[in-house]
């Protein structure tokens, strides 16, 4: 019998809860374009540690090699928030230098990187199916209601308006009964619920999506022609 092919994913995010969100929503994706493009492939996507203490170059290619002396990777994923209305200026100060910087270093036998830029926070993302996040919170409030009316990629702070969303439904709660909501409570929830179709409504999610798909059909784990 023929074995699977396996596929090993690096995850670098900004933070804990954007893994908790990112994790699932990364490995349904990889799944989606397997399915629809390659073979058999066995996923493995595992999380690489950072030092926050060094610069985001220093950080990303460090955890790598750090990394590789005892695993491989295929590719590494890098998450940061744009914190800007699209990605170019993450891109000029933090993503280009990387690149650069992996070019050259002899030590790193990964090259292959595919951002994950959120226009201004992760957060967006989280708000890209309304009637998921509703659900979730438990409440049949409206976009009006909740403070929540727009384009989650129009949000400078897309995680204040989530907390603010909480708010209002916490105070309306009764206290005897009140186990209030946080923002915690929802990242993996909904990063395991999410549509890649609802998702793939936002363009920041689009680009990284579409980064995925040349990184995989590169390596030639998918063929999309």
């Amino acid at each position: 019998m023929m074995r699977s092919k396996q596929l090993f994913v690096g995850l670098i995010s900004e933070g804990t809860t954007d893994t908790r969100f990112l994790y699932s929503v990364i490995d349904r994706t990889i799944n989606e374009l397997i399915f629809r493009f390659g073979d058999s492939v066995e996923i493995y996507i595992e999380e690489l540690k950072k030092d926050s203490g060094k610069s985001f170059v220093e950080q990303i290619i460090d955890a790598s090699i750090n990394y590789q002396k005892e695993n491989h990777i295929n590719f590494l994923l890098v998450h940061s928030d744009a914190d800007y209305l699209d990605d170019s200026i993450v891109q000029k100060n933090k993503f280009n230098p990387l690149y650069k910087g992996v070019e050259i270093n002899s030590d790193l036998f990964c090259k292959d990187i595919v951002p994950i830029i959120p226009v201004y926070m992760i957060e967006a993302w989280m708000l890209a199916d309304f009637d998921l996040f509703v659900d979730e919170i438990s409440t049949s409030k409206s976009k009006t209601e909740l403070q929540l009316n727009g384009h989650p990629e129009s949000f400078t702070n897309p995680k204040e308006k989530i907390k603010k969303a909480l708010n209002i439904i916490n105070d309306e709660r009764p206290k005897k009964r009140r186990k209030e909501l946080k923002i915690s409570d929802l990242y993996q929830i909904i990063g395991q619920k999410i549509e890649i179709e609802k998702l793939k409504s936002l363009k920041s999610f689009e680009k990284f999506y579409n980064n995925l798909i040349e990184t995989l059909e590169n390596l030639h784990f998918i063929h999309t022609r």
